[in-house]
């Protein structure tokens, strides 16, 4: 799982941050407001959004950088136009079915915003979980962690399978 965590943390910790401030609305809900149950399923539909539009902008930035500078930035516009018009989509479906608040959607969309803006934060529970030696190895290039860390085994001589 670890594993897991440090391939993703960026991700992960955008998660973590959406279901904070998550917990944090449905509590102002709870409290604040009437008609929870409407309110609260548009929460949950605008917190499902922000997790599953997290995990897109992930899947899009890795397949843009291995698009060129062309499809890149095909790829980067396409991704968010297919994220705008999904959320807004879900919005009004919400706003004629009477099903969900659509404005607690968009609450809900904005989570990832807030999320983003308390990464660093979050970061810092992640280095604590994971240590700090894994982070610093994704941001030092391949030559300085075989200088630091000596040479990986799979790339010392793949061509005829020694190890020299």
């Amino acid at each position: 799982m670890k594993e897991k965590w440090i391939e993703h943390y960026t991700l992960i910790e955008l998660w973590i941050g959406i279901l904070l401030f998550g917990v944090a609305i449905e509590a102002v809900l709870l409290a604040a407001f009437d008609n929870k149950l409407y309110r609260s399923i548009g929460l949950l539909a605008g917190l499902v959004g922000a997790i599953l539009m997290a995990a897109h902008m992930e899947y899009t930035i890795n397949r843009a950088l291995s698009a060129g500078e062309a499809g890149a930035e095909k790829t980067m516009r396409l991704g968010y136009l297919l994220r705008y018009f999904t959320a807004a989509l879900a919005m009004i479906t919400a706003a004629v079915s009477g099903l969900a608040d659509p404005i607690m959607i968009f609450v809900g969309l904005m989570t990832l915003k807030f999320s983003a803006y308390i990464e660093p934060y979050t970061h810092r529970i992640s280095e604590k979980v994971c240590g700090k030696e894994p982070f610093f190895r994704e941001m030092v290039s391949a030559e300085e962690q075989d200088r630091l860390y000596g040479k990986k085994k799979e790339t010392d001589n793949p061509a005829d399978g020694s190890n020299a």
